[in-house]
């Protein structure tokens, strides 16, 4: 049997290992080096932040603040490190932006080697709330200081208890496809604490007229109760000789109607055609038994609000 004995190593080989070792520490140091001159070199600064989207001065103004806000706090990192285009932490950036109440959805980007880009989606305004507030086509409450004015005075105004705002918008296109059967247009919609559901209609021919429909006992009630006072309207104007105010719809088989005031009385002497008007003076011997079905129904004590 052969034994090999190991051969003592010579003093040149015992003098590399330490320098191995030093070279091994002087590339790790250059590499954090690096790494810091990468981190913190005033070369990759952020010196813009680029804002896309529907978005105008005010709400440009809110999203930079708010970016900048999200670059000044990111804790020990921003103290050792100042940060710039490498060590942002575009996450938190785009969780900062989205904090804003009218902004729906916000991807943020690095644009090499100085800019952040970031892409903002709002949400889309379709009311106004009753405390200023706007409503989103996703049934949200939001503010927005840079909403278009000419925008704003088109939108119409819901009100009430807010636990029925994503019901509001959901109904709101049905009322305006009903509304539109006349000529008019939804100007608001209010409900109660209870439930209980009003329409108000603006047109070229009358002003406005408030539309009582009660509560949703059914899919779509309120809805189906303003076709009913839609298919309706015209006989119900031509009895009055005007344009009622108020109808009350919560009602079955009938409704209630506030007896027109002089001024809507001529505006429907004035949109009535000929045949209308002498159509309603036919009946003006029946006039008041026609009203009384139409004013005085025995009401649907279940839709009382």
């Amino acid at each position: 049997m052969v034994v090999e004995i190991e051969r003592p190593k010579s003093l040149r080989e015992r003098a590399a290992r330490p320098l191995r070792f030093a070279a091994l520490a002087a590339a790790a140091a250059l590499l954090v080096w690096a790494a810091h001159a990468l981190w913190a070199s005033p070369l990759f600064a952020i010196r813009s932040i680029e804002v896309r989207g529907p978005v105008e001065t005010l709400g440009l103004e809110e999203v930079t603040r708010a970016v900048r806000r999200a670059l000044a706090s990111e804790g020990p990192v921003a103290r050792v490190f100042p940060v710039n285009i490498a060590s942002a932490d575009i996450e938190a950036v785009r969780r900062s932006v989205e904090e804003l109440s009218w902004v729906r959805e916000a991807r943020v980007r690095r644009l090499w080697p100085d800019a952040l880009h970031v892409d903002v989606v709002r949400h889309r305004s379709v009311a106004i709330w009753d405390d200023g507030r706007l409503v989103s086509e996703a049934g949200r409450l939001f503010s927005s200081n840079d909403e278009p004015i000419e925008r704003l005075v088109r939108l119409p105004a819901f009100g009430g208890d807010p636990q029925y705002v994503a019901q509001a918008v959901h109904y709101l296109p049905l009322f305006e496809e009903q509304a539109r059967r006349i000529g008019a247009r939804v100007k608001g919609v209010h409900i109660t604490f209870r439930g209980s559901w009003s329409v108000t209609l603006d047109a070229d021919r009358f002003q406005t007229l408030t539309i009582e429909l009660g509560r949703a006992l059914s899919v779509n009630g309120p809805v189906v109760r303003l076709a009913q006072v839609v298919d309706n309207f015209e006989r119900i104007c031509g009895m009055m000789q005007g344009y009622p105010e108020k109808i009350d719809a919560r009602y079955q088989n009938a409704f209630a109607a506030k007896i027109p005031t002089e001024r809507a009385h001529q505006a429907w002497k004035q949109h009535a055609s000929k045949a209308e008007r002498t159509d309603a003076a036919k009946t003006s011997e029946t006039l008041a038994i026609d009203l009384g079905e139409v004013r005085t129904p025995a009401p649907d004590q279940t839709q009382r609000p």
